[in-house]
């Protein structure tokens, strides 16, 4: 009975300093922190998951054996954060930022099967988006010492874009061949080669037969209102940081896309997924 007794009391003792150190970890506490205000910079490294096979590029390159390759990206974003408490240990983080976003595509030839004799040329597209971002995160609250608060956030984020270009090179000719507007009425304008006078010219569907129309698929769509690329897109956004003494802030972020931005004029050359993934990290200061 009384060796019962005293596991009795040991459990109890358990729990209790079990609860005690949860809630130390966790308070449930209503919060009397006012809303924070800051800004945040920071640096972007920017990929794009897809679906693509390489059987559907080589039938870009009019069934040649070409390979694409996906690289990521590097881009700036900076904004305005806005950290809103409602528990001691739980706040809601937002804010409106800018977010550049993009990667880079190289269609090369597959060397293993070219034909003796044959010349295929190489091409790269260097994309940039340009983004308007808005994260929702459910933020933890944890002060681990007397200055310094770590936090780690889980929730969607919302993005927008406002614009967008790909540079288009030949990596063989080591030339520009001319840009690529990605949004509103997209259209390609040549750097190389000039017209008479010096300027930058437009192709249209009469110069269907030039191999750089072929590539970007021009020659086979005919809506010129739609968009190459998405401007909606949203996700999951994850990430950590550590505030020091209420004002900087320290941290990483990743954003995992969770819609399909291969625009509408694209998805005429095919049917596959494009989404945006982008890992950065911040640093900032609360007002």
């Amino acid at each position: 009975m009384k060796k019962l007794l005293f596991m009795a009391v040991a459990a109890i003792t358990a729990l209790s300093v079990q609860a005690q150190s949860f809630e130390d970890f966790f308070s449930a506490q209503k919060s009397t922190e006012k809303v924070t205000i800051g800004i945040r910079a920071g640096l972007n490294i920017n990929g794009m998951r897809n679906n693509i096979h390489n059987d559907d590029v080589s039938k870009i390159f009019a069934d040649q054996p070409y390979i694409l390759d996906v690289h990521k990206k590097a881009g700036l974003n900076f904004g305005v954060s806005v950290e809103i408490p409602v528990l001691k240990s739980l706040w809601i983080n937002t804010g409106v930022y800018y977010s550049a976003s993009g990667a880079k595509l190289t269609f090369r030839q597959d060397n293993s099967k070219i034909v003796e004799g044959t010349y295929i040329d190489d091409y790269s597209a260097n994309i940039t988006m340009h983004n308007l971002r808005v994260p929702v995160q459910a933020s933890y609250r944890y002060n681990f010492a007397k200055h310094y608060q770590l936090q780690v956030n889980l929730g969607p984020y919302f993005a927008y874009g406002l614009g967008g270009k790909a540079y288009i090179r030949n990596d063989v000719q080591k030339e520009k061949i001319g840009e690529l507007e990605l949004t509103g009425n997209p259209e390609f304008t040549y750097i190389t080669p000039m017209d008479e006078n010096g300027g930058t010219w437009m192709l249209d569907q009469s110069d269907a037969a030039r191999d750089e129309v072929q590539i970007l698929g021009l020659a086979n769509i005919n809506d010129k209102n739609s968009n190459y690329v998405n401007p909606f897109d949203m996700g999951i956004s994850i990430g950590a940081g550590i505030t020091f003494d209420k004002k900087y802030y320290a941290g990483f972020n990743y954003d995992g896309g969770l819609v399909n931005v291969n625009g509408k004029r694209t998805r005429a050359l095919n049917h596959n997924s494009v989404k945006n993934h982008t890992f950065s990290i911040n640093v900032g200061y609360n007002f």
